[in-house]
């Protein structure tokens, strides 16, 4: 493992002790398992109770410095001597934990003590044990445990080490049930004080018990932990009964509620979380899953009395907007509940603004969808089913590599889907990690992720150690698209997902169109990617089967007389791809044609939405982009906008559709592809695939008649990038900054006059 180093802060409370604040460096771990002397150890329990874990310790020397690895899964929480470590939550991330394993390191030198010590562990089910929706019992790993290691430097330069191992003792908790999907349970009266500090007598507790290890490999976590990252203040407040309310928090978001109660010992409060409401104000939690997975997000909190308590889950969280408060002692006020926005802390790497709101409005839709569906993977949506589906990913990479400092999460997700590929003889799932829906090649256009993303890390990392790591199975998957092809054209795909229809998830665009299109731009890449490990032979194959595929798709496809592939989603992919160029004039003329004779209406899916704009704007067609993206009536973005659309949804918002499916997720990132365009297309930002990383790259902007300015930035590897450009009168003035140790060419949109961009801040004006 790679030697890492960074910073960040620790705080918590240690059962219902004080909050404690420290500062926390933390490095990489062990190298191997070999390294490891700590066993697996759990609680066999009556209930399903979320277990206590502590061990007591003495230190008689000085302590230099102080490390714990810990992996416990599912989730974990610890404490020493009363101080909770760390501040990540729902740690470690989900893996498919017979191949991987993840353990996290924190350094709590400033924590130990001279004298008596103790370590203490709270375990959670997790995914490592979601025993109750999708499979009873097919889905879990078997019961929570605990593998931990406090590894002491004295100052005299001597070590020891305080594993997990039989000597721990373990107890029940006051989480008395916990799972990702139906929520969690807390009774505050059976809170034990102090019972992680080395005060603490367990003569009353019982000895472990030592479990198997769950078969992967140990390996550090190295993406960024989930974390609290930010709190919501309720904007309205609905009673709807006696002790129940309904209380608004203004945003779609994935976390969970923290309540302050004053209440008499027993009480019972009751929390249902939904994304929307009926008319009349009950919660309506259909778009959740509830009919999917059998559940409703439900947290149950019974106080222990004596005074304010503060309360929130740990081993949970949730997709909501609105949450139910059932048997609230009084009226429920403001200050009483919060939301808490939870998802893993990708630094923010990417900004934009413009003169338009609702472009404005339709970023931010974008980026709260993918904040909200980022837990240690690329999830679906964060209520319904929270699945790491390939497809999915492939549509939210680009956009979120923009929009954060993501390297690492997508390069835990590569190797995430290469655990599947050991389940279906080398190709990918549908789903990773996990096993929902890994047993078995996934479809064609949803697999093309594996391919597809390690490109995307290079591009901007410029690091091509990610196609070196996954060049073998993607390989193997393009060799598995070319053996299942019918003459270069390739059958099997979920095609352009959720286009207007109510009768069909895939309406307008063969889904054996679109997944040949895809199988087009992997064989671009795949060439792309050979060239770039001096892979000759495999590049020219490769380029060879480029121009097999497309004369095949144009031949079924492609109309010669209208000039089309037959649909928005369709003319939108051929463009992006590139895979007729000599056509590309009359495709975007059909293009255009299809939008005016539906009245200036989308009529695509996910795959169409990621491309048709860029492709638009870039090709002179702006108005008529921006005349789409302000439609507000169905089938558009501004329709559901109209509807109360805080994050993005899983289909358009027919009418009658919710009846008929009210299974349908309202925060789906997979409908923002469209974002990558406010940085490529409107600001301009755009990589040279010959210099990836921004050590070179290029400024193109596209002003769009109406918009009057654009305020852009990205974070790339050297450091800011920056585009911001006004119009004033007929005057172009573009304000360009160029990192340290880069080059740019800049673009002037309206003559394509290029000027060569040294780093630093430029003035440029046409």
């Amino acid at each position: 493992m790679i030697p890492k180093r960074c910073r960040w802060r620790k705080s918590g409370h240690c059962c219902a002790g004080t909050a404690q604040l420290c500062p926390n460096p933390f490095r990489s771990g062990l190298e191997n398992r070999e390294h490891f002397v700590g066993r697996w150890i759990g609680a066999d329990l009556e209930d399903r109770s979320a277990p206590l874990l502590r061990r007591a310790f003495a230190v008689h020397q000085p302590v230099a410095s102080a490390r714990l690895y810990l992996c416990g899964l599912g989730y974990h929480e610890a404490w020493l001597n009363g101080a909770r470590v760390g501040d990540h939550v729902l740690d470690p991330a989900q893996t498919d934990y017979e191949q991987r394993v993840l353990y996290v390191v924190h350094d709590v030198t400033g924590l130990v003590r001279p004298g008596a010590n103790a370590l203490g562990v709270m375990l959670g089910n997790g995914w490592f044990n979601q025993d109750r929706v999708w499979s009873p019992t097919g889905l879990s790993y078997g019961p929570p445990r605990l593998m931990a290691e406090l590894r002491l430097t004295f100052a005299d330069g001597s070590t020891a080490v305080i594993p997990s191992d039989e000597r721990w003792r373990c107890a029940p908790g006051p989480v008395t049930d916990n799972n990702l999907y139906a929520g969690e349970s807390y009774d505050a009266r059976r809170e034990i004080a102090g019972w992680c500090r080395p005060e603490f007598d367990d003569a009353g507790w019982r000895p472990v018990a030592l479990r198997p290890a769950p078969g992967g490999e140990l390996q550090e976590q190295l993406l960024p932990p989930i974390r609290r990252v930010e709190t919501l203040r309720p904007v309205a407040i609905q009673a709807v009964g006696q002790g129940r309310f309904v209380v608004d928090l203004g945003q779609n978001f994935a976390g969970w509620a923290r309540l302050r109660v004053a209440a008499p010992a027993g009480t019972a409060i009751q929390l249902r979380f939904a994304e929307t409401v009926f008319p009349d104000g009950q919660v309506d939690t259909a778009s959740t899953g509830v009919f999917a997975t059998g559940v409703e997000q439900v947290d149950r909190y019974i106080c222990r009395g004596g005074g304010t308590e503060t309360w929130e889950p740990r081993f949970t969280y949730h997709g909501f907007r609105y949450v139910e408060v059932t048997g609230w002692p009084g009226a429920l006020r403001p200050g009483d509940i919060e939301g808490v926005v939870v998802h893993t802390d990708l630094p923010v790497a990417g900004s934009f603004e413009c003169s338009d709101p609702r472009l404005n409005q339709l970023h931010r839709l974008a980026v709260w969808t993918h904040r909200s569906n980022i837990h240690g993977i690329p999830e679906d949506c964060p209520a319904r089913e929270r699945c790491g589906w390939l497809g999915d990913a492939n549509l939210v990479a680009e956009y979120s590599l923009w929009n954060y400092d993501a390297k690492t999460f997508w390069e835990k997700y590569l190797d995430d889907i290469e655990t599947t590929r050991a389940r279906n003889g080398g190709i990918p799932a549908d789903v990773a990690p996990g096993k929902r829906c890994t047993h078995g090649p996934a479809h064609p256009d949803w697999a093309a992720a594996f391919i597809l993303l390690p490109w995307y890390v290079y591009l901007h990392s410029g690091d091509p150690a990610v196609l070196v790591q996954h060049w073998a199975g993607m390989s193997q998957l393009m060799q598995h698209f070319q053996k299942t092809a019918r003459g270069w054209i390739l059958p099997g795909g979920y095609g352009d997902f959720f286009d207007p229809g109510a009768d069909s998830i895939v309406t307008h665009t063969p889904p054996t169109l679109s997944t040949t299109l895809w199988f087009y731009r992997c064989a671009e890449v795949m060439a792309a990617s050979a060239t770039v490990l001096g892979e000759a032979a495999p590049a020219a194959q490769y380029r060879q089967w480029r121009a097999a595929i497309a004369t095949a798709v144009a031949g079924r496809y492609f109309d010669p007389v209208t000039g089309s592939f037959g649909s928005q989603g369709a003319n939108a992919l051929a463009l992006a791809f590139g895979v007729l160029p000599a056509e590309e004039e009359r495709i975007l003329a059909a293009l255009v044609r299809d939008i005016r004779e539906r009245e200036t209406h989308l009529n695509c899916g996910v795959m169409g939405v990621r491309y048709l704009f860029e492709e638009l704007i870039r090709r002179g067609q702006g108005p008529l982009a921006l005349e789409l993206l302000h439609q507000d009536s169905y089938p558009s973005f501004g329709h559901l906008i109209g509807r109360g659309a805080t994050t993005l949804w899983e289909g358009w918002g027919e009418k009658g559709h919710d009846e008929k499916h009210g299974a349908r997720s309202l925060n789906h990132p997979f409908m923002g592809g469209y974002d990558n365009l406010f940085f490529t297309t409107l600001a301009g930002i755009q990589i040279d695939s010959q210099s990836p990383g921004f050590r070179h790259f290029y400024l193109h902007p596209h002003p769009v008649p109406g918009l009057e300015w654009v305020r852009c930035h990205h974070d790339c590897v050297h450091g800011r990038i920056r585009s911001d450009w006004r119009v004033a009168g007929n005057v172009f003035h573009w304000h360009v900054a160029v990192p340290a140790g880069t080059t740019a060419t800049a673009i002037l949109p309206w003559t394509g006059e290029r000027r060569e961009l040294a780093a630093g801040d430029h003035e440029l004006e046409q």
